[in-house]
């Protein structure tokens, strides 16, 4: 079944689950990485890709522009270290996820599709996480 599916269709699919998952409030954890990965192999691809790029476009903007309003330098990184802590703490194993931890995961994979993290190593992560998608998808397929 996988092995049929483009990675922006898996995307979807884990986009899809991720909004069922949450209308339901069960399983926080994998809906919060459904969300990150489902953001990530979407892409730009369509709407929704296009819309999460503007998103991660958006909030680069509001990031700089706010930092450099507030301490006279633009810091484009803040937002995203911020997010990123966000994510990081709530997937944390002992901590607790959280319905907000889907929705950080959603916002830093529109962060890295739109190349605006600021941090040119998480820039790239997008590219490793389809690459392993990639090849799991290879595996199950046969």
């Amino acid at each position: 079944m996988f092995a049929s599916l483009s990675l922006a269709g898996i995307g979807v699919l884990f986009l899809v689950l991720f909004g069922v998952f949450y209308y339901l409030a069960i399983f926080a954890t994998i809906r919060a990485l459904l969300a990150f990965v489902g953001g990530i192999l979407v892409g730009t691809a369509g709407f929704i890709g296009g819309a999460l790029s503007a998103v991660g476009s958006w909030v680069s903007h509001i990031s700089t522009t706010l930092t450099g309003w507030l301490f006279g330098v633009p810091v484009l990184p803040a937002v995203t270290i911020i997010i990123v802590a966000i994510f990081v703490y709530d997937l944390w194993p002992k901590n607790q996820t959280r319905k907000r931890t889907g929705w950080a995961g959603l916002i830093l994979a529109a962060m890295i599709i739109a190349g605006a993290t600021g941090i040119p190593a998480l820039n790239s992560f997008g590219t490793v996480i389809q690459g392993g998608v990639t090849s799991a998808r290879a595996i199950v397929g046969g």
